[in-house]
């Protein structure tokens, strides 16, 4: 298939979406790092009234953050999820984990790390840092799994099963997160994401991605067990 869709995809993420490190090195994020180790982060009519049977396109109702706070962790409460995002976040620098060695960061696309034999080795680290969101918390393996069919579909107009592996939710330094494995295909070529999303005063989304060409998850793995937020 094309390549470029391949990486496209691979980059995508399917959660709701640095400077080349060697071995040993960390990523670090965060408005107060030295400049050298800074990252920029990304922050993302009606119908002839005429006709009787026309609908008429319902405005969103615009809702201040306390209300939709207070509905989210009464949804929370009712699912007997963890309510501690809502009640009090903890205030962030950034999030810094390490890079497997033979990654480092992608000259095209910002927040991406690609491997030295891009796009050969397709095999990708994105990373992307995102508002407050508490409603996050909210997330299950099946509001995860529509929401990237979804983006998938609106992106290329086809259909892409995602198949869920694992999906956890976990603590990192404290602030709930989720941990979600998963694969789907696209064409011929069969892709796999584990992927990080850390729900504190800030979002913080790691995502990392390989195609059947090259297994990197044991490399994954150890990176991810470096994942540390920044107080």
């Amino acid at each position: 298939m094309n390549r470029k869709k391949v990486n496209f995809l691979l980059s995508l993420g399917c959660a709701f979406i640095l400077a080349a490190c060697g071995d040993g090195e960390a990523v670090h994020t965060g408005a107060d790092l030295p400049a050298a180790e800074e990252t920029a982060l990304s922050e993302e009519e009606s119908g002839d009234a005429a006709d009787e049977n026309a609908v008429t396109p319902v405005t969103p109702v615009e809702m201040d953050e306390t209300l939709r706070n207070q509905l989210t962790e009464e949804m929370l409460q009712e699912n007997e999820m963890d309510t501690s995002i809502v009640e009090s976040a903890p205030v962030t620098k950034g999030c810094s984990f390490t890079l497997p060695a033979d990654f480092s960061e992608s000259e095209d696309i910002e927040g991406m790390y690609v491997t030295k034999r891009y796009p050969i080795d397709a095999s990708t680290i994105y990373y992307v840092a995102l508002g407050r969101d508490v409603a996050l918390q909210l997330m299950t393996e099946e509001t995860f799994k529509a929401q990237a069919e979804e983006n998938f579909r609106k992106e290329y107009g086809e259909d892409i099963e995602v198949n869920i592996d694992s999906f956890e939710r976990i603590q990192i330094d404290g602030c709930p997160a989720f941990r979600i494995l998963c694969h789907y295909q696209v064409g011929d070529t069969k892709m796999s994401q584990l992927e990080y999303a850390i729900n504190a005063d800030k979002s913080y989304v790691i995502t990392y991605s390989q195609t059947d060409d090259y297994d990197r998850m044991e490399e994954y793995e150890a990176s991810a067990e470096t994942i540390h937020l920044d107080f």
